[in-house]
C-alpha cells in the first residue's frame, strides 16, 4: 500500500502561495506557511535578487527585506 499524501501533509491541503503574509516578520510568514504545508521545506533569503533554482518541488521560498526583515514577495511552493 502506498501513500496517497506525502508523510506528514494535510490531506486535501493544497495550498501552493501566501499572498496573506507579505508584510509580516519572515519568522511569522515561515510559521504560518508551515501550519499550512508541514510537508514542504522553507528557505530564507535576504534581499530582492533571484535566488538559485531549487532541485525540490517542495521548497517554499520566503524572501525578506534587508533592513525590516518583513516578507516582500509572496512565498510560492517550487
Amino acid at each position: 500500500m502506498g501513500r496517497v499524501e506525502p508523510a506528514g501533509a494535510i490531506a486535501g491541503s493544497t495550498k501552493a502561495s501566501w499572498p496573506e503574509v507579505v508584510g509580516w516578520p519572515a519568522h511569522d510568514a515561515a510559521l504560518q506557511i508551515s501550519k499550512d504545508r508541514p510537508d514542504v521545506s522553507i528557505s530564507f533569503y535576504i534581499g530582492t535578487g533571484r535566488w538559485p533554482p531549487s532541485p525540490y518541488p517542495s521548497r517554499v521560498v520566503v524572501v525578506s527585506d534587508t533592513a525590516t526583515g518583513v516578507v516582500v514577495q509572496t512565498p510560492v511552493v517550487g
